[in-house]
């Protein structure tokens, strides 16, 4: 798991090499793209339970194996959502904000279609100046069309209480949450259409793992308001108690 295709790589908010990030998986509702996901096993994605809350699941299709979604001769690999498991979600607080598709039959694991490592259960680690990267078809600028080209974006880790100390209330910033982002020069960032999508970090084993779920924010890339994710360690043991008719991948 985690194993990045890794080629000419652009950095900063740009087009990945094709296939970098084998596990981003992309929502679609009646053909249109409206969220990310990730691939955890051969038969299950991660994804934010804000993208699925509202949709009955079998609505859903998840494709995988792709890199430019605009290009119509190529053939990714498709799913169907057979079920749906979200967290004690609210779309008051945003807190919880994780859900489980479960796809209607697997994948097979190939260069261009892999999972991503989940990493160990641990809520007191802060991962606090960690450089993690954020993937996704996302709009490329608040307002704008989202990009065809699957995006990546470097961000630093913040502490919750660096995140609380930007432009958010204490209120609005859970314990299952994580920031990213540069709070006093914003630019960098998810936006509209990343939700949903992985936030990874390499391992020392040069292995990625995911440490958030794309969630939510005010605007995209302004300045006080870093990207907020749900944080992934503290939903581990959840998740794997969910997808257990998968196989997940001995590290």
């Amino acid at each position: 798991c985690g194993e990045r295709n890794e080629a000419s790589r652009i950095v900063g908010g740009v087009e990945t090499a094709v296939n970098e990030f084998p596990w981003v998986a992309r929502l679609s509702l009646n053909n249109k793209f409206y969220c990310g996901a990730s691939l955890i096993n051969d038969r299950y994605v991660l994804t934010a339970a804000h993208c699925v809350k509202t949709f009955m699941w079998f609505m859903i299709k998840v494709t995988l194996g792709e890199h430019n979604r605009c290009n119509t001769t190529h053939r990714p690999v498709t799913r169907f959502v057979v079920e749906l498991v979200s967290h004690n979600f609210s779309f008051a607080t945003f807190r919880d904000d994780i859900a489980v598709l479960k796809l209607n039959e697997p994948v097979q694991v190939t260069d261009t279609v892999k999972p991503v490592c989940l990493p160990k259960s641990d809520g007191n680690k802060t991962y606090e100046g960690v450089k993690a990267m954020a993937a996704g078809w996302g709009t490329v600028a608040e307002g704008k069309n989202h990009s065809c080209y699957l995006q990546e974006v470097d961000l630093p880790i913040l502490s919750n209480e660096a995140c609380k100390n930007a432009n958010y209330t204490s209120q609005m910033i859970g314990d299952g949450m994580l920031c990213a982002g540069y709070p006093e020069i914003g630019k960098k960032d998810t936006c509209q259409g990343d939700s949903g999508g992985p936030l990874s970090a390499e391992r020392s084993d040069k292995r990625h793992e995911q440490l958030g779920v794309v969630s939510w924010g005010i605007g995209c890339g302004r300045p006080g308001y870093p990207g907020v994710y749900t944080r992934v360690t503290k939903y581990v043991d959840w998740i794997r108690s969910i997808a257990t008719s998968g196989c997940f991948c001995s590290e």
